[in-house]
């Protein structure tokens, strides 16, 4: 790993855990990974046979969805997202096609082109939206599905800002992809730190704090 990128990522591995010290924040980590927990139990014990994908839908604007990634100034959006995109029979289509990748296949790097093959993001152009695309919340629909391969930042621009920080072209390049090799650089990380006991969702956390952390250290 470079030296640049190891003391980016400690950096902001400890502005992480700082910020969930405190007592306001104390309840985001365990709030988070209940409802992954719970999100993948449901995955788990689904009937894609009977079951409709519209049984997850509690799920990807629950309160508790704001720990796992924040919706920010997407709230805006909402409507839209759970309106017309969730009901749209093709998304709907796509969202059972990433449920059961989920399902049925090992979370490894092999999975990230199958992921991205899905093209649900594309069904954003097929919809019409008065006010404005609900982009963040698919792209958090996503990060929920596979927390394990991806990391808690579903803003496009801050992603691209970060994947250039560790180095990453992501110019042109699938969400899903660039997602992916964000989180191998602070999997990377994690195993020469020998932080892999930290819960997932630290470890899909630290590379949201990585522009902060490069600000701090002047990089």
């Amino acid at each position: 790993m470079q030296k640049d990128n190891k003391m980016l990522l400690h950096k902001a591995y400890e502005k992480l855990k700082n910020e969930l010290s405190y007592p306001e924040n104390q309840h985001i980590e365990q709030s988070a990974l209940q409802l992954l927990e719970e999100l993948h139990q449901e995955i788990l014990n689904w009937n894609n046979n009977n079951e409709s994908v519209s049984k997850f839908e509690k799920y990807w604007t629950a309160s508790e969805a704001n720990d796992v990634s924040k919706e920010g100034n997407a709230k805006s959006t909402r409507f839209e997202f759970n309106n017309l995109f969730l009901k749209d029979h093709d998304v709907q289509n796509k969202i059972q096609s990433l449920l059961l990748l989920r399902l049925q296949e090992p979370l490894d790097y092999r999975l990230i082109s199958k992921i991205a093959d899905v093209k649900l993001i594309d069904q954003l152009n097929r919809i019409s939206f008065e006010n404005g695309r609900p982009l963040l919340y698919v792209h958090r629909l996503e990060i929920m599905i596979f927390p394990q391969l991806f990391t808690t930042i579903a803003d496009r621009n801050k992603l691209d800002k970060t994947a250039k920080l560790l180095g990453i072209n992501s110019d042109k390049v699938a969400f899903e992809r660039v997602q992916y090799q964000v989180r191998e650089k602070v999997n990377d990380f994690i195993y020469s730190e020998g932080l892999s006991r930290e819960s997932e969702f630290v470890k899909s956390a630290i590379a949201w704090w990585l522009l902060e952390a490069a600000k701090e250290l002047k990089l």
